[in-house]
């Protein structure tokens, strides 16, 4: 490989590399956000369980509240039937603590299936309690893993500036504004290999005339995208 390709491919991969740490620096927050609004969806689904129990108790007690009223009534019905003053009275009575014995049979199997009902519910709040706490768990690792990284990668950051500012020697100055915007619009994107007969960027196929420039070891620019352009070793 020429000297010329040589140095253009450290510089590409020096960008690459910067790209990657800046990326890493930029994800890194989002990811934690991330984490965190889903740490927060597990606590809305685990208020709505919580809600559920409530509700559900509620209700018992409520049955539990009309289980004894109908219990009153019935001692209290039962106590009349001794002093009924004629048959046809002693039937209606009877027939009110039997209606309201059965209405009381219905109370106690609704409250049964209420309480199976809470204990399903119970068991689903003791489940997202713990999905919860594991959501906010891995945001707080997620944060924490952050925080151990971002001096390493501002310090990667660093060494990778200062090394293209020194691999970048190899830019003449007649081309150097031209570069240079191309790497305010494209980033590591600015450079491009060629592979095969094309430019990697854009897949236009690099005449002779620029392909016999590379191979002299110029610099030369995709005449379609604009990206400065590199051979591989194995293609000089």
């Amino acid at each position: 490989m020429s000297t010329t390709a040589a140095s253009l491919k450290a510089l590409h991969h020096l960008y690459l590399r910067l790209h990657d740490v800046n990326r890493k620096l930029e994800q890194g927050p989002k990811r934690i956000k991330l984490k965190e609004e889903f740490a927060l969806q597990q606590e809305e689904k685990l208020r709505s369980f919580q809600e559920q129990v409530t509700q559900l108790k509620k209700q018992v007690q409520q049955k539990n509240l009309d289980l004894q009223s109908n219990e009153t009534k019935i001692l209290d019905l039962k106590a009349k039937l001794n002093t009924a003053s004629s048959n046809k009275e002693f039937d209606i009575i009877k027939g009110q603590i039997k209606a309201d014995e059965m209405a009381n049979s219905v109370l106690e199997d609704e409250i049964l299936e209420l309480m199976d009902k809470i204990d399903a519910a119970e068991a689903d709040v003791q489940l997202w309690v713990e999905k919860k706490d594991a959501a906010h768990q891995a945001a707080k690792e997620a944060a924490q893993n952050f925080e151990s990284a971002r001096d390493s990668l501002d310090e990667e950051i660093k060494e990778c500036n200062a090394a293209i500012a020194d691999a970048e020697h190899i830019i003449p100055e007649n081309v150097k504004v031209q570069f240079e915007r191309l790497v305010r619009s494209h980033g590591a994107g600015a450079l491009a290999i060629v592979e095969g007969k094309y430019c990697s960027s854009c897949n236009v196929l690099i005449s002779p005339q620029l392909r016999v420039e590379l191979n002299s070891g110029k610099l030369v620019f995709c005449k379609s995208c604009g990206r400065l352009l590199y051979l591989e070793e194995s293609q000089e």
